[in-house]
């Protein structure tokens, strides 16, 4: 996560295994999704940067991802 006024790191997000694909924010920038070569997305807490929960099933890497407007369902893509 990035502060935008200076362009400074605000923190690290770890906890794939692999190349991060691609990552979203919640509307109310509270959530964050990322989307990796382990073949997972993680949806993270941005104020604390911890991982809430590990999203398993793409049997191939996962290309992209996104949060509805309610952040209440992950959409994910993969090959």
């Amino acid at each position: 996560l990035w502060n935008t006024s200076d362009g400074t790191p605000i923190r690290t997000l770890r906890g794939h295994e692999d190349w991060v694909n691609g990552c979203a924010l919640s509307a109310d920038g509270r959530l964050a999704l990322s989307a990796s070569d382990d073949k997972t997305c993680i949806l993270w807490n941005t104020s604390d940067g911890k991982p809430i929960r590990t999203l398993w099933g793409h049997k191939n890497f996962v290309s992209g991802c996104a949060p509805s407007a309610d952040s209440k369902l992950p959409l994910s893509t993969s090959r």
